[in-house]
């Protein structure tokens, strides 16, 4: 790591401290996984008082340094091809960062430190539009290289990479609006759902509870991470196996604060993303990575700033397919 990664690792870390307790910390990590979680179920889940999460997370919501946002799932929108790209580019990276901002299948976009200077997350519906966007990257000011990984299976993110039990033409016109209304704020309450689908309470409560249990959609905390120091040191893995991925696997899904891991084909096997309190603790996993057998490399980089995280979708291509259904009748 160099001299200039480990100052800036080390002011972040420092104020991160300063920002972040346990009971912060384990708030989030938990919203992560169900962003309604309520106050008191988060407190009693920590072994706190609702007070004392509440004075802690509700600020953070309120800035919008934590936002709870429902994802839909990529098979319902006809996504079938998600890929991580790492692009090395010379000259102005944030304006370049921006212009791929306007491609519309990227959903992650993070600037990063180490020999590649990006780190990308796109979804499409086939390997012809892949091919077509790395074109697209490739020809812009100052990229020299773009290396693809194709995701063969989710193992933590949004989604756990299984096939959603409900299909487009199955899911009316109240489920895309409590859809909609969920992806700008997915703690919007079962009152205010109601009022605006004109459903009862219970009946939005009965339909949300299918969409999350179908797999259809997903309901986390993503944190806003603009800056190094914003909650944590975010950094990425890159793996490359030469033997079985179990221990691996094992020791990263160990971690609590595990936001992201993918197994695919190309230029890593496996690729993570873990926050961390300091550098301590980011070299101590790195060292039991590179010793957990089956591993052959380990690359890694920080999230300096990240550009884009935003996994709203439009679900127009839901209401073509159910159109299609009905037509086809």
């Amino acid at each position: 790591m160099s001299t200039e990664l480990q100052i800036c690792a080390a002011t972040a870390s420092v104020r991160y401290r300063e920002r972040v307790d346990e009971i912060t910390e384990g708030a989030i990590a938990l919203l992560r996984r169900d962003g309604r979680a309520s106050y008191s179920d988060l407190a009693r889940r920590l072994g706190t008082t609702r007070a004392n999460v509440a004075r802690r997370i509700s600020p953070l919501l309120e800035d919008g340094s934590l936002r709870v946002i429902a994802a839909v799932h990529p098979r319902l929108l006809g996504l079938d091809v998600l890929a991580h790209l790492m692009v090395r580019a010379e000259g102005d990276i944030y304006a370049l960062a921006r212009a791929i901002a306007q491609i519309e299948s990227t959903v992650f976009i993070s600037e990063i430190t180490g020999p590649m200077q990006l780190v990308l997350e796109v979804h499409l519906t086939s390997l012809a539009e892949l091919q077509a966007v790395v074109r697209q990257v490739r020809r812009m000011d100052g990229v020299d290289e773009v290396a693809v990984m194709l995701y063969e299976r989710m193992l933590r993110s949004f989604f756990l990479g299984e096939e959603p039990r409900l299909i487009p033409h199955s899911l009316d016109e109240v489920d895309l609006q409590i859809m909609e209304l969920l992806q700008r704020d997915g703690r919007l309450g079962y009152a205010e759902l109601s009022d605006q689908v004109g459903l009862s309470i219970s009946g939005c409560r009965t339909r949300l509870t299918r969409l999350i249990e179908s797999g259809a959609m997903a309901i986390g905390a993503v944190v806003r991470r603009e800056r190094a120091d914003a909650e944590g040191l975010a950094f990425g893995f890159g793996i490359v196996l030469d033997g079985d991925d179990d221990e691996v696997l094992q020791l990263l899904l160990a971690e609590p604060m595990l936001e992201f891991l993918a197994s695919g084909v190309g230029r890593f096997d496996l690729v993570a993303t873990i926050t961390f309190r300091n550098l301590e603790e980011f070299t101590s996993l790195l060292a039991r990575l590179r010793h957990t057998p089956g591993v052959k490399v380990v690359d890694e980089w920080m999230h300096a700033r990240v550009h884009e995280e935003r996994y709203q979708n439009s679900l127009n291509r839901i209401r073509a397919a159910r159109e299609e259904s009905a037509n086809s009748r």
